[in-house]
């Protein structure tokens, strides 16, 4: 049994795991506990360049999860002998498929969310902290960024559970 515990595979199924729960569970620590509590406690501008920081700081520990869920998918697929030219001839090739296309997605969107309106609304809150005050204009539009990479992380978060579910198939 210990030898089937500490087998390099085990270890990279686990790293596997480990990392969808870093990737995910940062995702719903940020929506469901820190998000709501920033907005009670904290003026908007404070909150956007605390939000910054917590953004910079997860994005460290997202993209390392992200390269070893990406690794570690491939292995595990190698470990299973998945025919990767013929993912689409079988049950299992057809959802392991179809997790990958939805894993390509949320890369797309985690980029566009990362390196356009997280550093988009960080600069917005930077200004209106460098001139002392809220400048409408600057608090409108962003305010408008804030409510598009609102949507745009509520689809990562959901597009995300649905690989989460296509791994559970894929399993099952």
């Amino acid at each position: 049994m210990l030898d089937t515990v500490f087998s390099i595979w085990s270890w990279i199924r686990w790293i596997h795991i480990m990392s969808a729960i870093a990737w995910i569970g940062g995702q719903l620590f940020i929506l469901l506990i820190l998000l709501p509590i920033m907005r009670t406690a904290l003026p908007r501008n404070e909150r956007t360049l605390l939000f910054a920081q917590v953004g910079r700081r997860y994005a460290v520990v997202s993209w390392i999860a992200l390269t070893l869920l990406i690794v570690t998918g491939f292995l595990n697929g190698e470990r299973r002998s998945v025919a990767w030219e013929h993912l689409t001839d079988s049950s299992y090739g057809r959802i392991l498929f179809t997790k990958l296309i939805f894993v390509a997605i949320v890369l797309v969107v985690t980029l566009v969310h990362a390196l356009y309106f997280g550093r988009r609304i960080t600069e917005l809150a930077e200004r209106s902290a460098t001139i002392g005050y809220d400048d409408p204009k600057i608090a409108a539009e962003r305010r408008r960024l804030q409510i598009l990479s609102g949507v745009l992380s509520g689809l990562n978060l959901l597009l995300n559970l649905v690989v989460v579910l296509l791994a559970a198939a894929l399993v099952a």
